[in-house]
């Protein structure tokens, strides 16, 4: 048997948190597969602001050419808006799935199994 600290009912072994209070006995963890979704969500964003970053300073370097034809000196800022356009969609896209590899509380997911069964 487990004691909640907070308000010292006696609870289960089981029990992640306390049925009287609510107090949180134990953090739930990510699983593997959450904790590489994560840190590839991390890695991704690095890489993305180093791309804008590097595509500002390309950007910064062929302005100064005036050797252009006519027409194409906006095509650089428009390089980097899709960079950051491909960026935010793609972040959204991956934030869903960090978002849902994150660490749940058990007795959540058992009541959720019994329910689908």
């Amino acid at each position: 048997m487990k004691i909640c600290p907070q308000c010292t009912t006696e609870l289960e072994d089981a029990a992640t948190k306390c049925v009287s209070c609510g107090f949180q006995l134990e953090k739930p963890q990510r699983t593997l597969t959450g904790k590489v979704v994560k840190w590839l969500f991390i890695v991704f964003n690095v890489a993305m602001i180093c791309w804008v970053v590097v595509g500002m300073g390309l950007l910064d370097q062929d302005s100064q050419s005036s050797a252009l034809p006519r027409g194409t000196e906006d095509t650089e800022g428009m390089g980097v808006t899709v960079i950051i356009l491909i960026w935010v969609l793609c972040n959204f896209i991956f934030g869903l799935v960090v978002w849902d590899t994150r660490a749940k509380n058990k007795a959540l997911q058992e009541s959720h199994n019994k329910v689908q069964e």
